[in-house]
């Protein structure tokens, strides 16, 4: 399997000469789909497109090639290896290839940056297909729980105090159990990678072997790719967000969640979590528990619900283009859904022992 891994062509190589004309064809339909819905959206008005999509667009589309370019540098270097050496243990553990550590690192600083560094080295050979979901889905874990925190720390302690801080505390063992099962999962389906004399690190390129060079022609011919996927998904999320779409789903998720196993109280915070924004459900939370209408179990709980039933559905309009224009539009929804569902599952796992330690108090 390690032999396969090296010797396996970049994928840029293995494309049919026709492969980017056909799908430049196909975008082109469907950019003029979107253009004339955006042209019928009622109430949509040039200020609040600029704001709404072309800015952040733009921004988007800025970072993902920072990102890019950023792990085309790394990677041109050799320097992936050394930028993830302090977790190699870990990841050698999980029979993890010492580049899945550079990946690893980043994830604590910037999701784009890690998803880019783990296609460029799937795409040049250096990563198996399930080498990249296995280090992709580890990352989603405890790098970017942590990576969010302080955001989230400073939103929740004021608001809800204790019951804040049991949240967090909850999402973070739902992290470490999540990086943790799947570091254990890649141990049983990955073979050891190459150890002993007979493998050598590789070498940073000396200076005038011509990588400075080389690394511009890489990023043009990578990153119109990542536009060509990412601009029409974008816009065809802004279209959905703009025709209410979004916004059903979330109402409709949130009366499906509140069904009668909480207090009514508590049915206002996962709706106010999930219909709105995540201070609006904490806020809704802290004031519930000042008034003595929920217990902290019970505001627990219901925080935790509206997490697992809101987050899916941000991470679909949020992370959808970017993803596929990392990866493409199958890989990315594939590991969207994958990581989505983990978290879930995580979070399940560990608000129910704590629902049965608090439960005199739910009733």
């Amino acid at each position: 399997m390690e032999a396969q891994t090296k010797n396996r062509k970049p994928k840029t190589e293995n494309r049919k000469p026709g492969g980017w004309a056909l799908g430049a064809v196909i975008l082109a339909g469907v950019a003029v789909f979107l253009a004339y819905e955006l042209l019928t959206v009622p109430g949509l008005t040039s200020q609040k497109l600029s704001r709404g999509l072309g800015w952040p667009l733009l921004r988007l589309l800025f970072y993902m090639g920072i990102g890019l370019l950023i792990g085309q540098v790394l990677e041109s270097l050799n320097w992936s290896s050394r930028l993830g050496a302090w977790a190699s243990p870990v990841l050698r553990w999980g029979h993890l290839k010492a580049e899945c550590g550079a990946a690893f690192t980043a994830a604590f600083f910037s999701g784009i940056l890690a998803n880019t560094m783990l296609m460029t080295l799937y795409q040049e050979g250096k990563l198996s297909r399930r080498e990249l979901v296995c280090t992709y889905l580890i990352n989603t874990g405890l790098p970017v729980y942590l990576l969010h925190l302080p955001t989230t720390f400073f939103i929740i302690l004021p608001l809800t105090r204790q019951a804040g801080l049991i949240y967090l505390g909850l999402g973070l063992v739902a992290a470490v159990l999540r990086s943790a099962v799947l570091l254990a999962y890649s141990r049983l389906r990955l073979p050891a990678p190459g150890v002993g004399p007979g493998v050598a690190p590789p070498q940073a390129p000396a200076p005038g072997q011509g990588w400075l060079r080389e690394l511009w022609p890489r990023f043009r011919k990578r990153f119109p790719r990542v536009v060509l996927y990412t601009i029409p998904i974008y816009v065809l999320i802004f279209l959905v967000t703009e025709k209410g779409v979004f916004l059903w789903l979330r109402e409709a998720a949130a009366r499906w969640v509140a069904l009668g196993f909480l207090p009514v109280e508590a049915a206002s915070v996962v709706i106010f979590s999930v219909a709105a924004e995540f201070a609006s459900g904490m806020a809704a939370a802290g004031a519930l528990m000042d008034a003595g209408a929920l217990t902290v179990p019970q505001t627990v709980v219901a925080l935790m619900l509206g997490t697992m039933v809101a987050t899916p559905i941000r991470a679909l309009r949020h992370q959808l283009p970017s993803h596929a224009g990392i990866f493409s539009p199958g890989l990315g929804m594939e590991l969207l859904v994958m990581s989505q569902s983990l978290r879930i599952l995580s979070l399940i796992a560990v608000i129910i022992p704590y629902w049965i330690w608090g439960s005199h108090l739910l009733h």
